[in-house]
């Protein structure tokens, strides 16, 4: 949650420079490089979709070579997250890697690969976190890696034998959900079989049932897990380079000596998986109702003035989800349906069950992009569904919490007005950032899984501050201070809270009633360097960030370090003025552009205390990394 930005925002969408990347016609048009020779008539076509579940519409698609060339790109669809290419050159040095970068129904930055060690006139080549997995398994690394240097990984000496030797391991550690499914392991091509295209088919939905990605440790693992669990830690982890080497092995070899975890296959979901394909059902009930753009009440089980409970409604069951009732859910809707949007596929995020049942989950969360006609994303829909067996469809039911919770991995980066590191601290450094909020709650305590407990009190902004033993409200920094666990200002936070999984408990009193909810650390927290974290161009000792340049207008560029790391992507700008007793801060959200000219930006009633630049930036397993720019008069 946000503060309201102020009027000095609206100002900012026409000074966007650079605007975001939208998707085409048809499947994705194929784009070259700037002079790029026209394709040869012979040259192989590459199409297929990017998809997590749900389709990566808009996402960018790339292809490189084992030399390292360029070889296409393209952007998908923006609603079925298709893509078509045609290769720039006929002689492609196999094999090839695909990259496909996007948001998901979420709002999550991803990043996935493929590799190909064949090619036809005609290919196809899904672009899906199986072909992620995949691509892990065949490089010994990750992707991402061999992607920014083909010739230098192990791409050049990748082989459809070791294509296959993978794509055979892999299938062994996901067989329960290949056997919940009704998937023959033998019949399932991970790169190109046509249901990974279809919404909802057994294929599509073995995406949708598995949690895939990497640690991000420079000896990166493999993890795996059933999204079905209330808990998003990794059930079955794989050294990479240890199952490189095994898959390589013409034979005795054993690529399960490669699997470090206790468990060696994921877990399954036949219960909830039997009814999936349903569950887009959601969707093809709300949108009509868009499409008429409907009133509130319309969408509610109970209307207005009504004493007959409406079973057949939208919102009939529902309760609540993070706060947001029913009422307020019909006003979303009523809104979105003014605004002329509708609402696509549903993926599968995870399990809001506090104790998921074996084989089951009765509130599966999921996420729902809402665009425009011209497949813009303009609103997401973060919510929960429920199976009705009477009814035998999905219905929204929320996860049934009136406080919100959300845990972020996070690293800051403190800098001077000329860009120099502060040394007053250990610099970067890494924490959990608790967000939680400001609803009137009291006594509101967040323990970590180590036994810890801290305090969090009112802060005059819309999240919570982390605050004293007692206090009944705090000081805002306006910065990820406010919310910021780190080791060097809380010295009891260990190892275990920081870990993939890590559970976290809110405990707190709503009115009179005491409550408590907690929440699951989504990925490892990790220590990047500090070039890894947004940097803007120019600040140098004979040009400093200046409080003046700031009220006379500031024009930031950040383009070297979206280069540097194209694995990140930066989300979101602030800027804080303090004060004595608060602090000012004005958000915002950043797309893709690279530079942004800022209106004059001044202190007001009030003497300030200090005035800040902050970049957000995040990654693809959803930590962010922050960089904090301190004006110097």
């Amino acid at each position: 949650m946000r503060p309201t930005a102020l009027s000095w925002l609206l100002a900012l969408a026409a000074s966007a420079l650079l605007a975001a990347c939208g998707g085409g016609g048809g499947g994705g048009a194929a784009t070259t490089s700037p002079g790029a020779s026209t394709p040869a008539p012979s040259a192989a076509v590459l199409r297929g979709v990017a998809s997590v579940g749900a389709p990566l519409g808009g996402a960018l698609v790339a292809v490189v070579d084992a030399k390292g060339t360029a070889v296409g790109s393209a952007t998908a669809h923006p609603t079925d997250g298709s893509y078509s290419l045609t290769l720039n050159t006929a002689t492609p040095t196999l094999p090839l890697l695909l990259q496909a970068r996007g948001r998901d129904a979420a709002g999550q930055w991803v990043m996935l690969h493929t590799v190909l060690t064949e090619l036809s006139a005609s290919t196809t080549a899904h672009i899906t976190p199986l072909t992620q997995a995949h691509a892990a398994l065949v490089l010994g690394a990750d992707p991402h890696a061999a992607f920014l240097k083909p010739a230098d990984s192990a791409l050049p000496t990748a082989t459809t034998a070791l294509s296959t030797a993978a794509s055979d391991f892999l299938k062994t550690v996901i067989k329960t959900s290949l056997g919940d499914l009704k998937i023959t392991a033998t019949a399932l091509d991970l790169l190109s079989n046509s249901g990974f295209a279809t919404a909802k088919s057994p294929a599509d939905l073995l995406l949708e049932a598995l949690r895939v990605g990497l640690d991000g440790n420079s000896s990166p693992k493999l993890q795996l897990s059933s999204k079905f669990l209330a808990s998003p830690a990794a059930e079955v982890e794989i050294d990479l380079a240890t199952a490189r080497a095994e898959l390589l092995k013409t034979t005795g070899a054993v690529p399960a000596n490669a699997i470090t975890s206790t468990l060696k296959v994921t877990s399954g979901a036949a219960t909830v998986l039997t009814n999936a394909s349903l569950i887009d059902g959601v969707a093809t009930t709300v949108n009509p109702m868009l499409a008429r753009a409907a009133p509130a009440d319309d969408y509610k089980a109970l209307r207005t003035g009504s004493t007959v409970t409406d079973t057949n409604a939208v919102l009939y069951g529902y309760e609540r989800h993070d706060g947001v009732d029913s009422d307020a859910l019909a006003a979303q809707f009523a809104a979105w349906g003014a605004a002329g949007l509708q609402l696509g596929p549903l993926q599968v995020t995870g399990c809001a069950d506090d104790v998921a049942k074996t084989g089951d989950c009765l509130r599966v969360l999921v996420a729902g992009a809402l665009t425009d006609r011209n497949g813009a994303v303009k609103a997401r829909l973060l919510n929960a569904v429920t199976y009705n067996t009477t009814q035998k469809r999905w219905k929204l039911i929320g996860n049934g919490k009136y406080v919100a919770l959300a845990l972020r991995p996070s690293s800051l980066l403190r800098l001077d007005a000329q860009g120099r590191s502060e040394t007053s601290l250990p610099n970067p450094s890494a924490g959990v950032a608790i967000e939680v909020p400001d609803s009137g709650l009291t006594q509101t305590t967040a323990q970590a899984p180590s036994g810890f407990a801290v305090p969090l009190a009112t802060c005059l902004r819309p999240l919570m501050c982390l605050s004293t033993p007692g206090a009944t409200s705090t000081l805002s920094t306006g910065g990820l201070l406010d919310q910021f666990l780190q080791a060097t200002t809380t010295s009891w936070l260990t190892g275990v809270d920081a870990q993939r999984g890590a559970r976290y408990t809110l405990s707190y009193l709503r009115g009179t009633v005491s409550e408590s909810r907690r929440a699951f650390l989504p990925a490892t927290v990790l220590l990047p360097a500090a070039a890894r974290h947004p940097s803007l161009d120019g600040p140098s000792t004979s040009a400093p960030l200046t409080v003046a340049g700031l009220a006379n207008g500031l024009s930031l560029k950040w383009g070297p370090w979206v280069a540097a790391q194209p694995d990140l992507r930066l989300i979101e700008l602030r800027i804080v003025i303090r004060y004595a007793n608060r602090a000012d801060t004005f958000f915002l959200v950043i797309d893709d552009q690279t530079e942004v000219r800022l209106p004059g930006v001044s202190a007001s009633n009030g003497t300030p205390t200090g005035h800040e630049i902050w970049l957000v930036a995040e990654d693809v397993r959803g930590q962010q990394l922050l960089t904090r720019y301190t004006l110097a008069p």
